[in-house]
């Protein structure tokens, strides 16, 4: 029996790329669709690629996944069935983002104008518990500091569980916001502006959710790990041309998100080498990223038509 979703099966697409005459397969998110795996695997491209997906697959017919020098670090390859191609800068880059108009505003929150925001914007399969003690602790040390919290989650469980972890740390109910999802991904950047500081999840880091947070000029404090999706707003925030906040283990994590809330001419330097990097750094060209990635998919041709 074939497998079909959505009125398609696995059979038809890869006949469809085959009879195509498609030479390089870029295959975007295939450890999250069944079927998209079983079109892989029918191998129906001469070079398949994995990119801007989770991770690698794991999938022996794919032949590369793309990475750069610090996403996948040199001795990554022994974790990999595909062949890591490491772009020389980024492996990804945006030209940037679309803002709206902003729905939060801290008189609404009840939160004073010279308090210190901390804010974290993560789905919940991303929230590790050593991690929201780590960002309690941050707000315990700060004083007059607040935590917005939103991601797309259970609100009563997600509620239940920072508000058990600050119990447990002496942190008082009072210092948490849990904020709802809003309908427009432009809103949501306008929102960031609230937040002094962005803390990170570790040890899946944030993606999209990074690259909005430093588009908008706030320091993010991100803890680096050894696999693709703990590395992720490391690559990012070095492509952007800081350093700042990253930490590499929890101790640093602590330290840099008590920093940042406490010394605000550090917050006022990091966002002000953001916002010059939009004119000059690697994340923000999506450009030079095209062909240096255009550049990767002859290599990868050249290499196929001379074995």
């Amino acid at each position: 029996m074939k497998h079909v979703l959505f009125g398609r099966d696995s059979g038809e697409i890869a006949d469809r790329i085959f009879e195509d005459e498609i030479d390089i397969l870029i295959e975007m998110d295939s450890i999250t669709a069944d079927i998209i795996c079983e079109v892989i695997m029918l191998k129906p491209a001469p070079i398949q690629v994995t990119w801007l997906g989770w991770d690698g697959s794991g999938i022996p017919s794919i032949d590369y996944c793309i990475a750069d020098p610090y996403v996948l670090p040199d001795g990554a390859e022994e974790h990999y069935v595909e062949k890591i191609w490491r772009l020389p800068q980024t492996y990804l880059a945006v030209d940037g983002f679309e803002l709206g108009v902003p729905t939060l505003r801290r008189e609404d929150l009840g939160i004073p104008e010279d308090a210190i925001v901390y804010w974290s914007g993560q789905s919940s399969f991303k929230r590790y518990p050593e991690t929201v003690q780590a960002q309690l602790q941050i707000i315990k040390a700060v004083p007059n500091s607040y935590f917005l919290i939103k991601g797309i989650t259970d609100e009563t469980s997600i509620q239940q569980f920072f508000l058990q972890v600050a119990a447990d740390l002496g942190v008082e109910a009072s210092r948490l916001r849990f904020l709802p999802d809003v309908a427009l991904e432009a809103v949501y950047r306008a929102n960031l502006a609230i937040a002094d500081v962005v803390l990170d999840t570790y040890p899946y880091n944030g993606a999209t959710t990074t690259l909005e947070t430093l588009w908008m000029g706030i320091p993010l404090v991100t803890r680096v790990g050894e696999h693709f999706s703990s590395r992720n707003s490391y690559t990012m925030m070095v492509n952007a041309g800081i350093t700042e906040g990253i930490a590499w283990n929890n101790d640093e994590y602590i330290d840099w998100g008590i920093r940042l809330g406490q010394e605000p001419e550090l917050r006022r330097n990091v966002a002000w080498k953001l916002w010059k990097s939009r004119q000059t750094a690697p994340l923000w060209n999506a450009k030079t990223f095209t062909q240096e990635m255009e550049k990767a998919y002859q290599q990868m041709w050249q290499i196929y038509v001379n074995t």
